[in-house]
């Protein structure tokens, strides 16, 4: 097929790499000089979305990266420059450049006699192409959501925070804050630093994950595919959508069950000898690291970055956590917010928090809806953007809602030859490896070696309400996802690079590292379409595996327990 790419991001680069292994023509548009999307800075970019100068990743680079470009070595966050220049090797890598015609603003799809009529515009000319399917990788950080009614009379400054960069332009002002997210973590810090005053204004409360874990180690180096299907799999009565391993077999879920039970058990025992014999042996346990994953000294510990592990941080984390969920449920029902670094700048009182909401504006007075009131030059908004319409001529995502998709991604109504790519936003995990998937399904759907399901719209509902309930407490964000894990499982299960059941069960080795290790996109690379092999089993064995003991012991335990008893212990 010859397919059109629009946008050259993150989502962009793995969708036109993986349609490019299928053998297809590939013609991808984006409106900037080179690739990166908002991780591209260059002059001008003042009103556009960009990364901002201080960013760190939320999520580590082992994460944050394609399965088929894996990044080796320790878990670590990268900085904003190191992020492009990893999607920069990539592109050279793989040769994608050649494909992408930069400097080229795609204004309209249409359906034609041959395919879609795509027109672009190119130094001020229009264009038509036709194509046989078309990849929308644009991304949903185009309209800041700049729509809060309470702030109509504010005559001071705006700002959304898709237009920060560093905080110098807030030297010395009164800063409100509205809303808080992973980005606005990093903006209430940098502007309480050198603000005059700053408060920080939320109505709800996503669920904080601090990015380091015990000092030394990553937070998302927990991030285990047991406890994901155990959260939202056994221990609720919701009816679980998603197919892993097993499929919807009763008799193989119970086979897969008992045998992770034996070799969680089995993997304890051996861990623990491990331990003894390493404190037995001098010498033989290894030294642990000097500094965390952001490179900063390992000792005082820090929860994050510039955020030191203390009681009073710790405390206000918790408290935070709990009031994310009034239902007081356990399972996370909301969003994360996968930085805490602004934590350190409410507890030292560098930030006010108001968690009562904005009641109106007047001039440059704000009023709360607990009656307080303050004086403010500035308000900056971290208020997301608007998801009301995503279009692109007569593509058109229903309601703007891309659960309206197959799987997020893959328009209904157009016999596969529509998709949208990379607009998902997992609670933990990143989204390049879902529009890597993503991309893999889609390029399968282009060579007629997939076929999109016959009850298409059928699963979509069931999918749709089943995030629904489990995103319950963050309903404006119908992009996120519960579980990048159980996503990416069911995708790869239809693609045909989910590592097969009875594979695992015969290599114990092989099933404790993919069910109670680290969670590693390389397990995607292991079989099926264009895979890796070797390096892929290599790079998921490469991973630190001292916590695969404590999971494997939790995870084997609990499910020998009634799913009544799991709140106490999974909290």
């Amino acid at each position: 097929m010859k397919v059109c790419v629009v946008g050259a991001g993150p989502c962009g680069l793995t969708t036109i790499k993986q349609l490019l292994d299928e053998g297809h023509e590939v013609v991808c548009f984006d409106k900037n000089a080179d690739i990166g999307g908002l991780w591209l800075r260059h002059n001008g970019d003042d009103e556009q979305m960009k990364a901002y100068d201080n960013l760190h990743l939320t999520i580590s680079m082992k994460l944050m990266a394609y399965s088929d470009h894996p990044f080796s070595g320790d878990r670590v966050f990268y900085t904003r420059k190191q992020y492009f220049r990893y999607l920069a090797e990539y592109a050279d890598r793989f040769g994608l450049r050649p494909a992408i015609r930069f400097g080229s603003q795609v204004t309209d799809v249409r359906r034609d006699s041959g395919g879609w009529a795509v027109t672009v515009r190119h130094d001020g000319v229009e264009s038509q192409e036709t194509f046989d399917a078309v990849a929308v990788c644009s991304g949903p950080f185009k309209t800041p959501n700049r729509a809060i009614p309470e702030i109509k009379g504010f005559t001071g400054e705006i700002v959304h925070s898709s237009e920060y960069r560093n905080n110098k332009r807030f030297q010395g002002k009164k800063v409100l804050i509205v809303g808080l997210a992973e980005s606005g973590a990093d903006i209430v810090r940098e502007i309480g630093d050198v603000a005059d005053t700053a408060t920080l204004s939320i109505r709800s409360r996503a669920y904080l994950l601090p990015r380091v874990f015990n000092s030394t180690r990553t937070t998302d180096h927990g991030t285990i595919r047991s406890h994901h299907h155990e959260m939202l799999r056994r221990a609720t009565d919701y009816p679980f959508a998603y197919e892993s391993f097993w499929g919807r077999t009763t008799i193989a879920e119970v086979v897969f069950t008992v045998v992770s039970i034996i070799y969680g058990i089995a993997t304890t025992a051996l861990g623990a000898l491990r331990v003894l014999t390493e404190k037995m042996v001098p010498g033989r346990r290894p030294a642990a690291p000097t500094v965390n994953p952001f490179g900063q000294p390992a000792h005082p510990p820090q929860l994050d970055i510039d955020t030191p592990h203390t009681d009073e941080n710790w405390d206000f984390i918790r408290t935070w956590n709990r009031k994310s969920h009034p239902d007081g449920s356990w399972a996370q029902r909301s969003i994360f917010s996968k930085n805490v670094s602004f934590v350190p700048s409410i507890t030292s009182g560098k930030v006010l928090l108001n968690d009562s909401g904005i009641a109106d504006a007047d001039g440059t007075t704000v009023r709360f809806q607990d009656g307080t009131a303050a004086e403010f030059d500035t308000i900056v908004l971290c208020t997301g953007f608007s998801t009301d319409e995503i279009s692109i001529g007569e593509l058109r995502v229903r309601d703007g809602n891309v659960r309206n998709l197959y799987k997020h991604f893959l328009h209904p109504d157009h016999q596969g030859t529509v998709a949208f790519i990379g607009f998902v936003r997992p609670f933990s995990g990143g989204i390049p490896i879902c529009a890597e998937m993503q991309a893999r399904y889609f390029a399968q759907v282009c060579s007629g070696t997939l076929r999109v399901p016959r009850n298409i719209d059928e699963v979509i509902d069931r999918e749709k309400k089943w995030e629904e309930h489990w995103t319950a407490l963050s309903p404006r964000h119908t992009e996120s996802i519960p579980s990048n894990i159980v996503y990416l499982d069911s995708l790869a299960r239809e693609i045909g690079c989910l590592v097969p059941m009875w594979r695992m069960i015969l290599n114990p080795k092989l099933f404790i590292q993919l069910w109670f290790g680290p969670f590693n996109q390389a397990g995607y690379r292991i079989v099926g379409p264009h895979a890796l092999g070797r390096s892929a089993v290599d790079d998921l064995y490469s991973e630190l595996v001292d916590n695969r003991r404590e999971m494997a012991l939790r995870m084997s335990l609990l499910q020998l327990m009634p799913s009544h008893v799991h709140p106490e212990h999974m909290m």
